[in-house]
């Protein structure tokens, strides 16, 4: 950080991630301003911010320590522009940007899935667009509370030096960055790891009970197997993100229960409150990002001339429960099963 010029940051899209994040360094003394939805403001307004984790942080912010509005025009001051929406909403987002951002202002890219940069970046030329992950999941109580579930550092693609100033603040929020000369790899292997969003949101059940059910990793392992086989056709290697190393996650997730608790303590900690992200879109009953997690692979499946029923099966069963607007469709794993087997067989 220098001591000179106290940051200007802008969280766009301050969902659950955005409000994570924004609020970890906004109770690290950084000068941080939310731009999201009323739902958000109004839990803000009403009960403050607090901020908790798998390891025990407990920090909160007071309705008066917050700066959150729903107005675009906030972000005129940003030195970084925290980039939260969901993808499918990255278009429409660069238009409020060009209108609203100084030339001179970074765009950090934390959203889920692989095109939001190259996006960005053909959008908004004139602004440095960063490639950035999250890795952990972060779950809303709807009462101004916030929760990461799940460990892992942030990632950023820095050069030379860059950005100094930004990772340094997010060290002093007990927020590490690990920096890459290239996160292409750490952003496919990150997309490995969320497909799991899909069979999480499904099932209804919270992350651990459903990784710890031996039928749900099965169907686990023959998402990622087929993701895998496609990327592996595609050129694609996808790196690992904290301690899990994708190619090895189909034969952890084949383990027994007994053996499967062992090696996924030592793998990845994960606590009982946490869920994915596309539960909390059935719960709200806004869209999912289904076409840019399991949509991908089916795509880039379609690319190269392969096709991928595993995943297709997922997306359809994501958008079916969508449309319904009833939440979760607790689907049992046996379920989920048949409607892959009826995908594959056609």
């Amino acid at each position: 950080m220098t001591d000179h010029k106290k940051l200007q940051i802008a969280v766009l899209g301050a969902g659950s991630i955005g409000c994570y994040l924004g609020g970890c360094l906004a109770a690290a003394g950084q000068d941080i301003c939310f731009i999201g939805r009323n739902r958000i403001q109004n839990q803000l307004q009403k009960h403050g911010l607090h901020l908790s984790d798998w390891q025990g942080r407990k920090e909160s912010l007071t309705p008066q320590q917050i700066t959150f509005t729903t107005h675009i025009e906030a972000i005129a001051n940003a030195d970084y522009i925290l980039l939260t929406v969901k993808s499918g909403d990255t278009a429409s987002t660069t238009n409020l940007i060009l209108a609203h951002a100084k030339p001179t202002a970074i765009i950090v890219s934390f959203q889920n899935g692989i095109q939001n940069v190259a996006l960005l970046q053909q959008l908004l030329p004139q602004h440095k667009v960063v490639k950035a992950m999250v890795p952990f999941n972060v779950l809303n109580d709807e009462h101004g509370g916030f929760h990461c579930g799940t460990e892992g550092n942030l990632a950023i693609e820095a050069n030379n030096n860059q950005y100094l100033d930004l990772i340094e603040a997010f060290k002093q929020a007990n927020l590490p960055v690990i920096v890459h000369k290239d996160i292409t790899g750490v952003q496919w292997g990150k997309l490995i790891m969320n497909l799991n969003n899909a069979v999480n949101a499904l099932s209804g059940v919270p992350l651990l009970e459903q990784l710890n059910n031996r039928e749900y990793r099965k169907i686990m392992t023959q998402v990622i197997c087929e993701a895998l086989r496609v990327m592996k056709h595609a050129g694609i290697t996808p790196a690992k993100t904290g301690k899990v190393i994708p190619k090895l996650m189909p034969y952890i997730l084949s383990l027994p229960n007994w053996l499967f608790k062992i090696v996924a303590s030592a793998t990845l900690k994960i606590d009982p409150k946490a869920r994915s992200s596309m539960y909390e879109d059935f719960v709200l009953k806004r869209k999912t990002e289904i076409d840019f997690l399991n949509g991908e692979i089916v795509s880039l499946a379609k690319h190269h001339g392969l096709d991928a029923p595993v995943n297709r099966a997922i997306v359809s069963l994501v958008n079916v429960a969508y449309e319904k607007q009833a939440g979760s469709p607790n689907l049992t794993a046996k379920q989920i099963q048949l409607a892959i087997s009826k995908m594959v067989s056609v």
